[in-house]
Protein backbone atom coordinates (compact mmCIF):
# COMPACT_ATOMS: atom_id res chain seq x y z
CA UNK A 1 0.00 0.00 0.00
CA UNK A 2 0.98 3.18 -0.93
CA UNK A 3 0.36 6.52 -0.24
CA UNK A 4 -0.55 9.13 -2.57
CA UNK A 5 1.42 12.82 -2.32
CA UNK A 6 0.89 15.09 -5.20
CA UNK A 7 2.87 18.56 -4.48
CA UNK A 8 2.37 22.24 -5.98
CA UNK A 9 4.26 24.98 -6.56
CA UNK A 10 3.41 27.86 -8.54
CA UNK A 11 6.57 29.54 -8.64
CA UNK A 12 7.23 30.55 -12.02
CA UNK A 13 10.99 29.54 -11.86
CA UNK A 14 10.08 25.91 -12.71
CA UNK A 15 8.08 24.10 -15.52
CA UNK A 16 5.86 21.55 -14.55
CA UNK A 17 5.78 19.38 -18.33
CA UNK A 18 7.84 16.71 -16.71
CA UNK A 19 7.63 16.61 -12.94
CA UNK A 20 6.44 13.80 -11.39
CA UNK A 21 4.76 15.97 -8.46
CA UNK A 22 6.64 14.65 -5.64
CA UNK A 23 8.31 16.91 -3.22
CA UNK A 24 11.66 16.92 -5.58
CA UNK A 25 9.68 17.95 -8.72
CA UNK A 26 6.20 19.49 -7.69
CA UNK A 27 4.04 20.24 -10.39
CA UNK A 28 3.38 24.41 -11.20
CA UNK A 29 -0.57 24.21 -11.74
CA UNK A 30 -3.58 23.17 -10.30
CA UNK A 31 -5.20 21.45 -13.31
CA UNK A 32 -2.09 19.58 -13.23
CA UNK A 33 -2.46 18.57 -10.13
CA UNK A 34 -5.93 17.27 -10.43
CA UNK A 35 -4.72 14.97 -13.81
CA UNK A 36 -2.38 13.35 -11.40
CA UNK A 37 -4.68 11.86 -9.42
CA UNK A 38 -5.54 8.25 -9.90
CA UNK A 39 -8.95 6.77 -9.94
CA UNK A 40 -8.24 4.79 -6.52
CA UNK A 41 -6.18 4.55 -3.76
CA UNK A 42 -5.98 1.84 -0.76
CA UNK A 43 -3.84 4.31 1.56
CA UNK A 44 -3.70 8.12 2.02
CA UNK A 45 -4.12 10.92 -1.05
CA UNK A 46 -3.11 14.37 -0.62
CA UNK A 47 -2.45 17.55 -2.48
CA UNK A 48 -0.24 19.36 -1.30
CA UNK A 49 -0.49 23.36 -2.32
CA UNK A 50 2.64 25.33 -1.51
CA UNK A 51 2.42 29.00 0.24
CA UNK A 52 3.51 31.43 -2.83
CA UNK A 53 1.93 34.13 -2.55
CA UNK A 54 0.10 33.90 -6.01
CA UNK A 55 -3.09 32.28 -6.68
CA UNK A 56 -3.65 28.67 -8.31
CA UNK A 57 -5.50 29.22 -11.82
CA UNK A 58 -7.81 26.46 -12.27
CA UNK A 59 -8.44 26.48 -15.96
CA UNK A 60 -10.85 23.42 -16.18
CA UNK A 61 -15.19 23.74 -15.87
CA UNK A 62 -14.64 19.95 -14.25
CA UNK A 63 -12.78 18.18 -12.13
CA UNK A 64 -13.68 14.53 -10.58
CA UNK A 65 -11.77 12.89 -7.77
CA UNK A 66 -11.27 9.57 -7.33
CA UNK A 67 -12.10 6.92 -4.83
CA UNK A 68 -10.45 5.15 -2.08
CA UNK A 69 -10.66 1.70 -1.32
CA UNK A 70 -10.41 -1.18 1.27
CA UNK A 71 -9.78 -0.58 5.04
CA UNK A 72 -6.56 1.57 5.21
CA UNK A 73 -7.89 4.07 2.78
CA UNK A 74 -8.72 7.85 3.82
CA UNK A 75 -9.85 10.80 1.92
CA UNK A 76 -8.67 12.62 -0.41
CA UNK A 77 -7.23 15.78 1.19
CA UNK A 78 -6.42 19.21 -0.28
CA UNK A 79 -4.30 20.65 1.82
CA UNK A 80 -2.21 24.26 1.76
CA UNK A 81 -1.38 26.04 5.16
CA UNK A 82 -2.52 29.01 7.25
CA UNK A 83 -1.60 32.76 6.72
CA UNK A 84 -0.57 34.75 10.10
CA UNK A 85 -2.17 38.48 10.03
CA UNK A 86 -1.19 39.44 13.36
CA UNK A 87 -0.62 38.11 16.82
CA UNK A 88 -2.55 39.32 19.72
CA UNK A 89 -1.84 39.14 23.76
CA UNK A 90 -5.39 38.99 26.08
CA UNK A 91 -5.77 41.95 28.02
CA UNK A 92 -8.06 42.13 31.50
CA UNK A 93 -12.04 41.70 30.09
CA UNK A 94 -11.01 38.21 27.95
CA UNK A 95 -12.56 35.49 28.57
CA UNK A 96 -14.12 31.78 27.12
CA UNK A 97 -15.50 33.65 24.25
CA UNK A 98 -13.93 36.58 23.71
CA UNK A 99 -10.43 37.75 23.52
CA UNK A 100 -9.41 41.96 24.62
CA UNK A 101 -6.55 43.16 22.77
CA UNK A 102 -4.95 46.46 22.08
CA UNK A 103 -4.89 46.82 18.41
CA UNK A 104 -5.85 49.31 15.74
CA UNK A 105 -8.55 47.21 13.69
CA UNK A 106 -11.94 48.55 11.65
CA UNK A 107 -15.13 46.97 13.03
CA UNK A 108 -15.55 43.03 11.74
CA UNK A 109 -11.99 43.03 9.91
CA UNK A 110 -11.38 39.59 11.33
CA UNK A 111 -14.74 37.75 10.62
CA UNK A 112 -14.66 34.81 9.29
CA UNK A 113 -10.46 34.53 9.96
CA UNK A 114 -9.29 32.02 12.91
CA UNK A 115 -7.65 32.40 15.86
CA UNK A 116 -5.26 30.14 17.36
CA UNK A 117 -3.63 29.38 20.52
CA UNK A 118 -0.30 29.99 20.42
CA UNK A 119 0.47 27.87 23.29
CA UNK A 120 -2.01 25.40 22.56
CA UNK A 121 -1.87 22.62 19.75
CA UNK A 122 -5.27 22.43 17.93
CA UNK A 123 -7.28 24.93 19.69
CA UNK A 124 -8.39 26.98 17.46
CA UNK A 125 -12.06 28.43 16.97
CA UNK A 126 -13.92 31.09 14.37
CA UNK A 127 -13.80 34.84 14.91
CA UNK A 128 -17.69 36.17 14.53
CA UNK A 129 -16.52 39.66 14.13
CA UNK A 130 -14.15 42.56 16.44
CA UNK A 131 -15.46 45.84 17.65
CA UNK A 132 -13.07 48.93 16.35
CA UNK A 133 -9.88 49.72 17.62
CA UNK A 134 -7.49 50.84 19.22
CA UNK A 135 -8.54 48.58 21.72
CA UNK A 136 -11.02 45.66 20.54
CA UNK A 137 -12.81 42.82 21.37
CA UNK A 138 -12.79 39.85 19.27
CA UNK A 139 -15.93 37.47 19.15
CA UNK A 140 -15.14 34.03 19.02
CA UNK A 141 -18.66 31.49 17.62
CA UNK A 142 -17.26 29.16 20.08
CA UNK A 143 -15.60 28.63 23.65
CA UNK A 144 -11.60 28.80 22.93
CA UNK A 145 -11.43 27.54 26.80
CA UNK A 146 -10.06 29.56 29.64
CA UNK A 147 -8.35 32.59 28.46
CA UNK A 148 -6.09 35.21 30.93
CA UNK A 149 -4.45 38.31 30.50
CA UNK A 150 -1.14 37.55 29.05
CA UNK A 151 -2.46 34.75 26.99
CA UNK A 152 -0.69 34.84 23.12
CA UNK A 153 -3.25 34.06 20.13
CA UNK A 154 -2.29 34.39 16.43
CA UNK A 155 -5.09 35.21 13.77
CA UNK A 156 -4.74 33.10 10.51
CA UNK A 157 -6.73 32.95 7.26
CA UNK A 158 -6.16 30.73 4.31
CA UNK A 159 -2.77 31.27 2.36
CA UNK A 160 -3.50 29.22 -0.94
CA UNK A 161 -6.14 30.36 -2.84
CA UNK A 162 -7.08 28.36 -5.96
CA UNK A 163 -9.01 30.62 -8.47
CA UNK A 164 -11.02 29.26 -11.21
CA UNK A 165 -11.10 30.92 -14.45
CA UNK A 166 -15.14 29.85 -15.02
CA UNK A 167 -17.62 28.47 -12.90
CA UNK A 168 -16.32 25.43 -11.70
CA UNK A 169 -18.03 21.62 -10.90
CA UNK A 170 -16.39 19.59 -8.15
CA UNK A 171 -17.38 15.66 -8.06
CA UNK A 172 -16.46 12.98 -6.14
CA UNK A 173 -17.66 8.91 -7.20
CA UNK A 174 -16.85 8.21 -3.41
CA UNK A 175 -19.52 6.61 -1.28
CA UNK A 176 -18.93 7.29 1.56
CA UNK A 177 -18.99 10.56 3.69
CA UNK A 178 -17.55 12.81 3.74
CA UNK A 179 -15.09 12.50 1.51
CA UNK A 180 -12.68 15.10 0.72
CA UNK A 181 -11.35 17.59 3.30
CA UNK A 182 -10.02 21.17 2.63
CA UNK A 183 -7.28 22.58 5.12
CA UNK A 184 -6.17 25.98 4.28
CA UNK A 185 -7.83 26.67 1.24
CA UNK A 186 -9.56 29.26 -0.29
CA UNK A 187 -11.77 29.14 -3.41
CA UNK A 188 -12.14 32.61 -5.24
CA UNK A 189 -13.58 32.25 -8.58
CA UNK A 190 -12.83 34.87 -11.28
CA UNK A 191 -16.07 37.72 -11.70
CA UNK A 192 -18.94 35.87 -12.70
CA UNK A 193 -17.74 32.73 -12.40
CA UNK A 194 -19.51 30.24 -9.62
CA UNK A 195 -18.94 26.55 -7.81
CA UNK A 196 -21.04 23.53 -8.12
CA UNK A 197 -20.04 20.85 -5.44
CA UNK A 198 -21.64 17.45 -6.75
CA UNK A 199 -21.89 14.29 -3.98
CA UNK A 200 -18.39 16.47 -2.74
CA UNK A 201 -18.83 15.83 1.00
CA UNK A 202 -16.43 18.06 2.39
CA UNK A 203 -14.92 19.16 5.78
CA UNK A 204 -13.52 22.27 5.39
CA UNK A 205 -11.06 23.94 8.13
CA UNK A 206 -9.77 27.39 7.98
CA UNK A 207 -11.41 27.85 4.85
CA UNK A 208 -13.03 30.43 2.16
CA UNK A 209 -15.21 30.57 -0.62
CA UNK A 210 -15.35 34.45 -2.03
CA UNK A 211 -17.64 34.92 -5.07
CA UNK A 212 -18.21 38.24 -7.32
CA UNK A 213 -20.73 39.55 -9.25
CA UNK A 214 -19.84 40.72 -12.93
CA UNK A 215 -21.15 43.94 -14.49
CA UNK A 216 -20.13 43.67 -18.22
CA UNK A 217 -20.50 46.68 -20.80
CA UNK A 218 -23.84 45.67 -21.65
CA UNK A 219 -25.08 46.41 -17.98
CA UNK A 220 -26.48 42.76 -17.34
CA UNK A 221 -25.22 42.14 -13.82
CA UNK A 222 -24.20 38.20 -13.06
CA UNK A 223 -24.48 37.32 -9.52
CA UNK A 224 -22.67 33.98 -9.56
CA UNK A 225 -24.28 30.81 -7.07
CA UNK A 226 -21.95 28.43 -4.65
CA UNK A 227 -24.20 25.22 -5.40
CA UNK A 228 -24.22 22.62 -3.31
CA UNK A 229 -26.24 19.92 -4.57
CA UNK A 230 -26.91 16.14 -4.84
CA UNK A 231 -25.66 14.66 -2.01
CA UNK A 232 -22.81 17.52 -1.27
CA UNK A 233 -21.94 18.82 2.19
CA UNK A 234 -19.83 21.76 3.20
CA UNK A 235 -19.40 20.69 6.70
CA UNK A 236 -16.88 23.57 9.00
CA UNK A 237 -14.46 21.73 10.98
CA UNK A 238 -13.19 18.84 11.12
CA UNK A 239 -15.38 16.62 13.29
CA UNK A 240 -13.96 12.97 12.89
CA UNK A 241 -10.79 12.07 14.06
CA UNK A 242 -9.34 9.75 11.86
CA UNK A 243 -10.52 11.40 8.76
CA UNK A 244 -7.25 12.53 7.94
CA UNK A 245 -5.01 10.58 9.47
CA UNK A 246 -1.75 12.14 11.17
CA UNK A 247 -2.98 15.90 10.21
CA UNK A 248 -3.59 17.80 13.10
CA UNK A 249 -7.34 18.76 13.83
CA UNK A 250 -8.51 21.75 13.84
CA UNK A 251 -11.99 20.88 14.69
CA UNK A 252 -13.28 24.17 15.30
CA UNK A 253 -11.89 26.56 13.04
CA UNK A 254 -14.54 26.29 10.32
CA UNK A 255 -15.63 27.90 6.78
CA UNK A 256 -16.22 31.18 5.29
CA UNK A 257 -18.68 31.68 2.50
CA UNK A 258 -18.57 35.63 1.69
CA UNK A 259 -19.44 37.52 -2.04
CA UNK A 260 -19.56 41.01 -2.89
CA UNK A 261 -23.05 41.75 -2.90
CA UNK A 262 -25.97 40.03 -0.70
CA UNK A 263 -27.79 38.89 -4.20
CA UNK A 264 -25.18 36.51 -4.35
CA UNK A 265 -26.46 32.53 -3.47
CA UNK A 266 -24.95 29.41 -1.46
CA UNK A 267 -27.72 26.80 -2.27
CA UNK A 268 -28.15 23.47 -0.95
CA UNK A 269 -30.53 21.45 -2.45
CA UNK A 270 -30.90 17.90 -3.51
CA UNK A 271 -30.22 15.94 -0.25
CA UNK A 272 -27.14 18.86 0.20
CA UNK A 273 -26.35 19.84 3.62
CA UNK A 274 -24.77 23.39 4.81
CA UNK A 275 -23.19 22.69 8.67
CA UNK A 276 -20.78 22.88 10.90
CA UNK A 277 -19.45 26.07 12.44
CA UNK A 278 -20.38 28.02 9.32
CA UNK A 279 -19.71 32.14 8.74
CA UNK A 280 -21.74 34.28 6.47
CA UNK A 281 -21.12 37.63 4.65
CA UNK A 282 -22.88 39.95 2.13
CA UNK A 283 -24.66 37.10 0.73
CA UNK A 284 -27.86 35.19 0.83
CA UNK A 285 -28.23 31.35 1.96
CA UNK A 286 -30.82 28.79 0.91
CA UNK A 287 -32.15 25.65 1.29
CA UNK A 288 -34.34 24.21 -1.12
CA UNK A 289 -35.62 20.77 -2.41
CA UNK A 290 -34.23 18.28 0.02
CA UNK A 291 -31.29 20.77 1.55
CA UNK A 292 -30.62 21.13 4.65
CA UNK A 293 -29.19 23.79 7.34
CA UNK A 294 -27.80 22.38 10.50
CA UNK A 295 -24.80 24.58 12.02
CA UNK A 296 -23.04 23.75 14.89
CA UNK A 297 -21.98 27.57 15.45
CA UNK A 298 -23.23 30.21 13.13
CA UNK A 299 -22.21 34.37 12.28
CA UNK A 300 -24.61 35.57 9.83
CA UNK A 301 -23.56 39.46 8.74
CA UNK A 302 -26.08 40.57 5.70
CA UNK A 303 -26.44 37.18 5.12
CA UNK A 304 -30.38 35.88 5.31
CA UNK A 305 -31.28 32.30 5.86
CA UNK A 306 -33.85 31.05 3.87
CA UNK A 307 -35.60 27.85 3.91
CA UNK A 308 -37.73 27.29 0.94
CA UNK A 309 -40.11 24.33 -0.26
CA UNK A 310 -38.71 21.54 1.18
CA UNK A 311 -35.66 22.92 2.45
CA UNK A 312 -34.86 22.47 6.25
CA UNK A 313 -33.12 23.29 9.14
CA UNK A 314 -32.39 21.23 12.36
CA UNK A 315 -30.30 20.71 14.96
CA UNK A 316 -27.93 17.96 15.69
CA UNK A 317 -25.64 17.42 18.39
CA UNK A 318 -21.98 17.81 18.15
CA UNK A 319 -19.66 15.27 18.59
CA UNK A 320 -17.35 17.80 20.86
CA UNK A 321 -19.35 19.30 23.19
CA UNK A 322 -22.50 17.06 23.17
CA UNK A 323 -24.78 20.57 23.12
CA UNK A 324 -27.66 19.83 20.59
CA UNK A 325 -28.94 22.95 18.86
CA UNK A 326 -27.40 26.06 17.27
CA UNK A 327 -25.00 27.78 19.55
CA UNK A 328 -25.29 27.75 23.48
CA UNK A 329 -26.66 29.34 26.15
CA UNK A 330 -23.31 31.25 26.95
CA UNK A 331 -22.45 32.05 22.98
CA UNK A 332 -25.37 31.82 20.59
CA UNK A 333 -25.82 31.50 17.00
CA UNK A 334 -26.17 34.93 15.38
CA UNK A 335 -27.82 37.04 12.07
CA UNK A 336 -27.18 40.49 12.11
CA UNK A 337 -27.92 43.71 9.87
CA UNK A 338 -29.71 41.93 7.05
CA UNK A 339 -31.41 44.35 4.76
CA UNK A 340 -34.64 42.41 4.92
CA UNK A 341 -35.93 38.89 6.96
CA UNK A 342 -32.70 37.59 9.15
CA UNK A 343 -34.21 34.21 8.93
CA UNK A 344 -37.13 33.51 6.14
CA UNK A 345 -38.92 30.17 6.54
CA UNK A 346 -41.22 30.42 3.30
CA UNK A 347 -43.60 28.55 0.97
CA UNK A 348 -43.96 25.10 2.88
CA UNK A 349 -40.30 25.09 4.42
CA UNK A 350 -39.50 23.39 7.90
CA UNK A 351 -37.56 24.51 10.99
CA UNK A 352 -37.33 21.93 14.13
CA UNK A 353 -34.77 21.18 16.78
CA UNK A 354 -36.60 18.39 18.89
CA UNK A 355 -33.55 17.81 20.76
CA UNK A 356 -32.94 20.67 22.43
CA UNK A 357 -32.92 24.47 22.17
CA UNK A 358 -32.35 26.83 19.62
CA UNK A 359 -29.79 29.99 20.83
CA UNK A 360 -30.20 32.52 18.06
CA UNK A 361 -29.45 36.01 18.15
CA UNK A 362 -31.05 38.06 15.49
CA UNK A 363 -30.38 41.87 15.51
CA UNK A 364 -30.08 44.71 13.50
CA UNK A 365 -32.63 43.52 10.44
CA UNK A 366 -34.62 45.75 8.52
CA UNK A 367 -37.46 43.05 8.16
CA UNK A 368 -38.53 40.89 10.60
CA UNK A 369 -36.49 39.17 12.84
CA UNK A 370 -37.66 35.30 11.85
CA UNK A 371 -40.74 35.35 8.92
CA UNK A 372 -42.79 32.68 8.73
CA UNK A 373 -44.77 32.38 5.71
CA UNK A 374 -46.98 30.55 3.08
CA UNK A 375 -47.97 27.68 4.72
CA UNK A 376 -44.24 27.42 6.65
CA UNK A 377 -43.86 25.33 10.22
CA UNK A 378 -41.39 25.88 13.23
CA UNK A 379 -41.25 24.21 16.17
CA UNK A 380 -37.89 24.71 18.86
CA UNK A 381 -36.76 22.44 21.69
CA UNK A 382 -38.28 19.61 23.23
CA UNK A 383 -41.69 19.37 24.24
CA UNK A 384 -42.27 20.65 27.64
CA UNK A 385 -39.08 22.21 27.50
CA UNK A 386 -38.25 25.59 29.47
CA UNK A 387 -35.97 26.61 26.71
CA UNK A 388 -37.84 26.50 22.73
CA UNK A 389 -36.15 29.62 20.78
CA UNK A 390 -33.91 31.30 22.73
CA UNK A 391 -33.28 34.64 21.26
CA UNK A 392 -32.94 38.76 21.73
CA UNK A 393 -32.66 41.13 19.21
CA UNK A 394 -34.80 44.57 19.56
CA UNK A 395 -33.13 46.85 16.38
CA UNK A 396 -35.83 43.67 14.16
CA UNK A 397 -39.21 45.15 12.63
CA UNK A 398 -41.21 42.41 14.45
CA UNK A 399 -40.04 39.69 16.37
CA UNK A 400 -41.03 36.87 14.79
CA UNK A 401 -44.30 37.24 12.05
CA UNK A 402 -46.43 33.85 11.27
CA UNK A 403 -47.92 34.70 8.36
CA UNK A 404 -50.36 33.24 5.82
CA UNK A 405 -51.42 29.26 7.77
CA UNK A 406 -47.78 28.99 8.81
CA UNK A 407 -47.69 27.22 12.46
CA UNK A 408 -44.65 28.11 15.31
CA UNK A 409 -44.14 25.91 18.46
CA UNK A 410 -42.18 27.70 20.86
CA UNK A 411 -40.85 26.98 24.35
CA UNK A 412 -41.23 28.63 27.80
CA UNK A 413 -38.47 31.03 26.79
CA UNK A 414 -37.02 33.44 29.47
CA UNK A 415 -38.13 36.77 29.63
CA UNK A 416 -35.17 38.48 29.40
CA UNK A 417 -34.19 36.45 26.33
CA UNK A 418 -37.26 36.90 23.93
CA UNK A 419 -37.35 37.68 20.12
CA UNK A 420 -38.33 41.50 20.36
CA UNK A 421 -38.70 44.41 16.97
CA UNK A 422 -39.67 48.18 17.00
CA UNK A 423 -42.41 47.35 15.84
CA UNK A 424 -43.83 43.78 17.92
CA UNK A 425 -42.78 40.65 19.50
CA UNK A 426 -44.75 38.07 17.89
CA UNK A 427 -47.37 38.59 14.96
CA UNK A 428 -49.81 36.90 13.40
CA UNK A 429 -50.50 37.80 9.76
CA UNK A 430 -48.65 41.29 10.31
CA UNK A 431 -51.43 42.82 11.95
CA UNK A 432 -52.12 40.69 15.47
CA UNK A 433 -49.66 41.28 17.31
CA UNK A 434 -48.34 40.02 21.18
CA UNK A 435 -46.45 40.24 23.71
CA UNK A 436 -44.23 36.81 24.00
CA UNK A 437 -45.92 37.01 27.84
CA UNK A 438 -49.26 36.66 26.40
CA UNK A 439 -48.08 32.93 24.93
CA UNK A 440 -45.63 31.66 27.40
CA UNK A 441 -47.33 33.25 30.88
CA UNK A 442 -50.98 33.42 30.31
CA UNK A 443 -52.01 31.69 27.14
CA UNK A 444 -50.74 28.27 25.75
CA UNK A 445 -51.48 29.15 21.87
CA UNK A 446 -53.38 31.81 19.85
CA UNK A 447 -54.76 32.08 16.10
CA UNK A 448 -56.31 33.71 13.78
CA UNK A 449 -58.92 33.56 10.88
CA UNK A 450 -56.12 33.22 8.54
CA UNK A 451 -55.11 29.85 10.57
CA UNK A 452 -51.75 31.23 11.75
CA UNK A 453 -50.62 29.39 14.76
CA UNK A 454 -47.93 30.34 17.40
CA UNK A 455 -48.66 27.86 20.22
CA UNK A 456 -46.74 26.35 23.36
CA UNK A 457 -44.12 23.41 23.46
CA UNK A 458 -46.85 20.57 24.83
Amino acid sequence: MQDIKIYVDNNQAHNDSNNSGNQANPVRTADHAFSLLPASWEGRAEIIFAVTGRDYEVDTDAVSFGVPIGPDASPLVIRGDYEDLLTITAEAGSDENKVVTTRDLDADKLIGAVLTRLSGAGNAVSIRGNTAGPTVKISLQQSIGPVVAGDRFVVQRPAVTLKPTRTLNLTSHDGRSPNVTFIGIKFEPVEGAGINLLNLRAHCETCEFSLHKLTPREGRTIFPVLFVHTNARINGGIELPDLSPELPLRKQAGAYIHSDDPQIVVWAARSAILGGHLTFRDITVRLSQGGAFVPHSLEALNAQIQILTGGSALAQRNSDTGQTGWGTASNKARIRNVAGDGLRVFNGGTLHSPLGAIHLDIVGCTGDGIRLDMGSTASFGPPNGDDGLVTRGTANKIGMNIRNASHAIVGKDRPTDRLTGRDGEVALDDDERHRWSELTLTTPSFSNAGMSLVRLNK
